[in-house]
């Protein structure tokens, strides 16, 4: 029997981080996405087997700065692989993001109106997703745009749907649904500043996560920060850590 963290990776690799293009390497396989030459997660290597950090930096030049990228990112769901690459990438000075792997296991321990979240068109949700986004120090305009694209562009391999809480006019908090091979991930919560600590986020998280199981999906996740606190709101919710995703990207 397949488990639940190896559906998700498969989820992950098949479905949210999937590009459009594949390349083939020795150490596992390059992932290129030229319409979103930009994006991280649609421009990668994802490290299958043992290497060293120069090997895997020399195959991430290969593939991606033979392809005309200028980042470079690899990436790996092999924790044991993980663990004896992070000092060599510390070393090199690479930046090092770990993201928690949560699996919606338990009945929440908080309780949320979810009337006040409603289904609502991608376009709906850009404005406030691009200012947010262009507020960060790496955010730009263009950078936005492929973003967003990019969840247009995963409505081919998945179910997607998107929920917002409207407040004076706006939305002011959001998250985003997809659903393929019994899976549903919650995905890219926010709510803008101005209205944090009203309960919004939960209500968003709790309302995709049931919308996740009405549409088949007996395996509800999502990933977050493992060094930033909304883990700690998502355990609140049902959700329990089984996995991490490591990311090293070039500075």
């Amino acid at each position: 029997m397949v488990d639940d963290l190896e559906r998700i990776h498969r989820f992950e690799r098949e479905i949210e981080l999937a590009g459009t293009e594949t390349v083939d390497s020795p150490l596992g396989i390059g992932v290129l996405t030229p319409e979103l030459p930009r994006r991280h997660d649609s421009n990668y290597l994802l490290l299958e087997r043992t290497a060293s950090s120069y090997e895997a930096i020399a195959e991430a030049d290969r593939i991606l700065g033979g392809a005309g990228r200028t980042h470079r990112v690899i990436l790996t769901f092999d924790q044991g692989l993980a663990e004896r690459l992070v000092p060599q990438f510390q070393m090199l000075g690479w930046l090092i993001n770990r993201h928690v792997i949560m699996a919606l296991r338990r009945q929440p321990e908080k309780q949320a109106d979810l009337t006040i979240v409603s289904e609502v068109d991608e376009s709906a949700l850009r404005p406030g997703r691009t200012r947010a986004i262009v507020a960060q120090t790496w955010g730009t305009p263009e950078l936005a745009q492929e973003l967003l694209d990019a969840k247009v562009m995963l409505a081919d391999r998945a179910e997607t749907r998107f929920f917002g809480v409207e407040a004076d006019g706006e939305i002011v908090a959001w998250t985003d649904l997809y659903v393929a091979q019994g899976v549903g991930q919650v995905e890219d919560v926010a709510t803008v500043p101005e209205h944090r600590g009203k309960g919004y986020a939960t209500a968003v998280v709790l309302r995709a996560a049931e919308e996740g199981r009405r549409a088949g999906a007996d395996l509800v996740f999502l990933v977050a920060d493992d060094e930033d606190w909304p883990k700690e709101l998502y355990t609140r919710l049902g959700f329990d850590p089984i996995g991490l995703i490591h990311k090293f990207i070039r500075p």
